[in-house]
């Protein structure tokens, strides 16, 4: 019997169903803010928007559980475990059932201070990106005891350093440089905005917190499901190649 790449009947509705997930997926990232993270033995000076001290004396930021999963040649694919950030739902996560273990993260808001050009406009350089800083267990307990020391990480000022292929992507070093009042802090990293109804527009403070319940994106088992995920050999990629981040200045 000749074979036919055709896709027919069943699995043409179920290549449809997956594109039509996929384009979903790509629209719902759209805009989001970029995740800090530096190449290794990279450094960079950054300033934390967030995290300040409970009454208790400790960090206390949003956190949720993360898959990492290497798709399409690249380790940057990024989904919440459904299954055990809302055990409530008694929601069943499929890349769970395929054995990958998700991560417990939290989330911090960053002034990037490096000077970054543009791939798509070489006169444009930016500088004083704000991202959003996902923090696993370890590098959380780094920035806890900082926390600690400092009377909390907003407003403070650290040279972060990345020591080796095999430490954290958002750094293995933190070293304090300086701490400043919010106020002016604010006055420091201003942006221009456009009133969507009138088209006036107005400089307000970009140093405010990242919406995290509008920058991650959620999904039940069942749209991770749909996206195909969860499968194992999924990737295509029998041995994937250490875990290496991609540039985020090309998408810039």
């Amino acid at each position: 019997m000749a074979f036919s790449f055709l896709k027919k009947g069943a699995e043409s509705a179920a290549l449809a169903k997956k594109q039509a997930a996929e384009a979903e997926q790509r629209r719902q990232e759209q805009g989001k803010m970029f995740r800090f993270w530096l190449k290794e033995n990279e450094e960079a000076r950054i300033t934390f928007v967030d995290g300040d001290l409970s009454k208790e004396g400790y960090l206390t930021p949003d956190r949720y559980y993360e898959h990492n999963l290497y798709l399409n040649g690249s380790w940057n694919n990024f989904f919440v475990c459904p299954e055990k950030t809302n055990p409530d739902a008694k929601d069943t996560c499929p890349i769970c059932v395929s054995g990958d273990r998700p991560a417990l993260v939290a989330l911090f808001t960053i002034i990037d201070h490096r000077s970054i050009p543009s791939t798509k406009d070489k006169s444009k350089v930016y500088k004083d990106t704000k991202k959003i800083l996902v923090a696993k267990p370890q590098t959380f307990e780094i920035l806890n005891k900082i926390a600690v020391k400092r009377g909390g990480l907003a407003n403070a000022t650290f040279d972060v350093s990345r020591i080796g292929d095999k430490s954290a992507s958002v750094g293995s070093m933190f070293d304090f440089v300086e701490k400043k009042e919010l106020a002016v802090l604010q006055g420091m990293f201003m942006a221009e905005k456009t009133d969507p109804k009138t088209n006036v527009k107005s400089k307000v403070t970009n140093f405010a917190p990242a919406d995290y319940e509008k920058e991650i994106v959620y999904r039940t088992g069942a749209e991770l499901s749909a996206l195909g995920l969860g499968k194992p050999g999924e990737t295509g990629e029998s041995s994937p190649p250490p875990q290496q981040k991609a540039d985020y200045a090309n998408e810039l």
